[in-house]
């Protein structure tokens, strides 16, 4: 049996220990533990350790310096970062210095679990394929509703509030690529202090590794990469780079969401191509039923074959919500996978900063989420077992 590598874990405080054992036993990876101000008292033991996670703040001189000539003294030995909420200059100032990746902190185990694998067997995930799935929403019409909808799908993908106690936990990503009038981090309350802007400054250098270190993490579990502070000209994103950016997320995350513009941009039809699934969403009226009629045709012209789940949303009252999906699949030929209620409570948890489905989660906009979340899953289950291989490995 191959014996296990050795990883020593230094953070600041002492509460943090991997939960699952069995996890790392099967990476092949043996933890253990010390405190961050004992690592000068290593010595002899630092020689038994494949690997050392040590806690940081990036922007200290003092602690960076600490960090390299820790790195010096460890030949050979994969030394990873973590630090809260770096930027992309504290990353490439990480990177200077001899980290060999930069995982944000508080320390997310299936994250951290990730990166060592990636530095004690390079070229391991590369070569695989990214194992989760990528789902990108698409509004018919302005005022749709799509990041509302987008956001809350994702919370309840990783652990939403309200259902089934059995129900499954994923690691979820989004990605704001609505570069103009993105405001994801606005409607989670985040303040990230990096966002797309790095990614895209970044695109001749960019990783797996470097796209963990930009993700702001969300106290629901969602790791975001936050919209552009300014107006962002919509082809600053090149389609490679568009389409290596939903790979990397794909590789570290079970699900990706992709919050797209309304406006259709070159590389619009090939994220929508390589997505497993596509979210549609259309308001209850004439505008709406247009716009869809407009996207579908343009992901027909397109040659998108990936799955469609469309979604009508701001349904006022019971009577809408009985006639109108009806009315409107009809008018599409396409079926209304989920009716979403008009709720003013939307408006009272985006002003609290909050999702609706954590501040007001018996409303009967949350249950219809609720159910919304459930039915996209069993169609990804669905397409998955109809073509094992991940969208975001088609060549």
């Amino acid at each position: 049996m191959k014996k296990p590598r050795k990883v020593l874990i230094a953070t600041k405080t002492d509460d943090f220990r991997f939960p699952d054992p069995s996890a790392a036993e099967r990476a092949g990876i043996q933890f253990e533990y010390a405190p961050h101000h004992a690592l000068g008292t290593l010595n002899g033991k630092a020689l038994e350790l494949s690997a050392l996670v040590l806690e940081i703040d990036a922007g200290s001189p003092d602690a960076l310096r600490e960090f390299e000539g820790l790195a010096e003294a460890l030949p050979g030995r994969a030394v990873i970062a973590a630090t809260p909420s770096a930027d992309s200059g504290d990353i490439r100032r990480l990177f200077r210095a001899g980290a060999a990746d930069v995982v944000a902190s508080p320390l997310a185990p299936e994250t951290l679990l990730n990166a060592l694998v990636d530095v004690l067997e390079p070229g391991r995930s590369g070569a695989e394929s990214p194992k989760g799935q990528v789902i990108s929403v698409i509004k018919a019409a302005g005022g749709a509703g799509a990041t509302t909808v987008a956001l809350n799908l994702a919370r309840l993908f990783c652990g939403g509030t309200g259902g089934k106690r059995s129900a499954e936990r994923r690691t979820t990503c989004v990605l704001d690529l609505d570069l103009q009038f993105g405001d994801t981090d606005v409607a989670l309350n985040l303040e990230p202090r990096s966002t797309v802007v790095d990614v895209i400054q970044a695109q001749e250098r960019f990783d797996g590794r470097f796209l963990e270190g930009v993700l702001t993490q969300h106290e629901s579990g969602i790791r975001l990469l936050g919209p552009a502070p300014s107006l962002v000209p919509l082809d600053a994103i090149s389609t490679r780079f568009a389409l290596s950016l939903l790979d990397a997320a794909a590789r570290a995350h079970e699900i990706t969401m992709v919050d797209l513009p309304g406006s259709w941009t070159d590389w619009t039809v090939p994220v929508l191509a390589r997505s497993d699934l596509i979210v549609l969403v259309a308001p209850s009226n004439v505008a709406g039923v247009a716009g869809a009629r407009r996207v579908l045709d343009g992901l027909q012209e397109g040659g998108v074959t990936a799955p469609v789940f469309f979604v009508v949303s701001k349904l006022a009252g019971f009577a809408d919500a009985l006639e109108k999906p009806g009315r409107i699949g009809k008018t599409l030929a396409l079926p209304v996978d989920a009716g979403l209620a008009f709720d003013s409570q939307a408006v009272r948890a985006a002003d609290r900063g909050k999702l609706i489905v954590d501040a007001f989660p018996n409303t009967r906009l949350s249950k219809d989420l609720r159910s919304a979340s459930q039915k996209i899953q069993q169609k990804l289950a669905a397409a998955a077992s109809l073509n094992p291989t991940p969208a975001g490995a088609h060549p």
